[in-house]
């Protein structure tokens, strides 16, 4: 029998993982490290190197198999003399590609770029990744991408009927309408009409959220405080920033400003900035402030964390909000990436929308929704005039909090953000 490798437990709380791709064969060579394996464990693709060299004897689980942390994943035998075949192997990776190697095996180690929704829909239509020429950021293969090159396979087998759903066909810009409910689109009765529905089981990702959320919303007593913040400050001088901001300079939007701002009113407010302990009935008040902050993507919510935001600069954290999003939406965040937050932001100003329940994500206490920066008509010295506003809803555990609190809040987030001069003064 080889050397087990059971999954690990590579992140807190986490009870099992599922197997997104498999990086090795059963009989292929693998060298100490070598990444073996890619599971997705709450939010996060991780992938998993081999604990020692040897030749893969037997794989357990299948791709898509949802696996308990502590299971044996896969067994990998050792050669008898101590020096494993697989040592060699790695050894000769090492040095330049003979002629004599396949292109396959070439493509096989590089990793390809591409969502978990897009790996699963490459296996359900037996394409395989490495042979896919990937269009979206940074050479990522798009679900458009696995099913142009599906369509071209089947249609090369004669398969031109079966398979002419799959590639796109242009059309005039649509009137929007509902999407039918339908399957693959070519699912039909027997007297030709299309199904009324189909059913889709949630994918990991929402099953983790489904749980985390109906935790907090029958564990947690919420209460939502909802403001109207002057944010005439705020838009003038992210404005001048906009306009003086050099090629070489990232542009700095209204986020990372906005997410400064909430760090220093957090160090005015820290009873905010905290975790309940369900067990203990106890409250964690923290010193540092490290905000998680939710990323629409195409798997659902994540929260990467910005850790101890009131330490960094504005230009840091705007660097550091990049990263975590494009990773984010790459679905390539460690599970350490998304760990220690204290705080929750949600944006939602890019999409709209003037209020917001927010869900508290446990064991926090409460977590701020930030609504789109806007001019609106106002009454400022009895006339009527165009002003710079931005609404907040603040959702809290009223086992720790009160409504005094939450408007105290964001009463101080106010004053930062109608005159960024008093952000300047907790900055120095």
């Amino acid at each position: 029998m080889g050397i087990p490798f059971k999954l690990p437990d590579v992140g807190e709380g986490v009870a099992e993982a599922e197997v997104i791709r498999w990086l090795v064969k059963e009989g292929e060579k693998v060298s100490a490290d070598q990444p073996v394996v890619e599971v997705q464990t709450d939010k996060a693709v991780v992938e998993l190197p081999s604990p020692t060299a040897g030749e893969v004897e037997m794989i357990r689980w299948r791709e898509g198999d949802t696996v308990p942390v502590g299971e044996v994943l896969l067994e990998i035998r050792q050669s008898e003399d101590g020096k494993t075949e697989a040592a060699a192997t790695a050894e000769a990776v090492d040095r330049p590609p003979s002629n004599n190697l396949s292109e396959a095996k070439r493509k096989r180690r590089r990793r390809v770029l591409a969502a978990p929704s897009t790996r699963r829909l490459a296996r359900n239509l037996a394409v395989d990744l490495h042979q896919v020429t990937g269009t979206g950021a940074k050479g990522q293969v798009t679900k458009e991408d696995v099913r142009r090159v599906a369509a071209a396979l089947a249609e090369s087998r004669g398969e031109v009927s079966s398979a002419s759903h799959l590639i796109p066909k242009p059309v005039k810009p649509p009137v929007p309408s509902p999407p039918p409910l339908t399957g693959s689109g070519t699912e039909e009765k027997s007297g030709g009409q299309a199904e009324a529905f189909s059913d889709e089981p949630l994918s990991r990702t929402r099953r983790v959220i489904a749980e985390r959320l109906l935790f907090s919303v029958t564990r947690k007593p919420h209460a939502t405080h909802f403001d109207e913040l002057n944010v005439e400050g705020l838009a003038r001088w992210q404005a001048r920033l906009k306009a003086q901001a050099s090629k070489r300079e990232p542009r700095i939007g209204y986020l990372p400003i906005l997410l400064k701002a909430i760090a220093a009113s957090l160090k005015w407010h820290p009873k905010l900035n905290a975790h309940f302990d369900e067990e203990k009935q106890q409250v964690r008040r923290f010193n540092p402030v490290s905000l998680g902050v939710a990323v629409d993507t195409a798997e659902g919510l994540l929260v990467p964390v910005l850790r101890e935001a009131d330490q960094k600069s504005i230009r840091q954290i705007a660097a550091e909000l990049k990263e975590l999003t494009h990773l984010a939406r790459e679905g390539r965040l460690a599970p350490e990436q998304m760990k220690g937050s204290t705080f929750t932001v949600s944006n939602t100003g890019s999409l709209g929308g003037r209020f917001a329940t927010p869900i508290i994500h446990p064991p926090e206490v409460a977590i701020l929704a930030l609504h789109p920066v806007e001019q609106r008509p106002v009454v400022e010295d009895g006339q009527l005039t165009a002003g710079w506003r931005m609404n907040v809803s603040l959702s809290f555990d009223h086992r720790v909090l009160d409504g005094a609190d939450a408007i105290r809040f964001t009463q101080t987030l106010a004053t930062f953000l109608t005159d960024p001069g008093n952000l300047f003064l907790e900055l120095s």
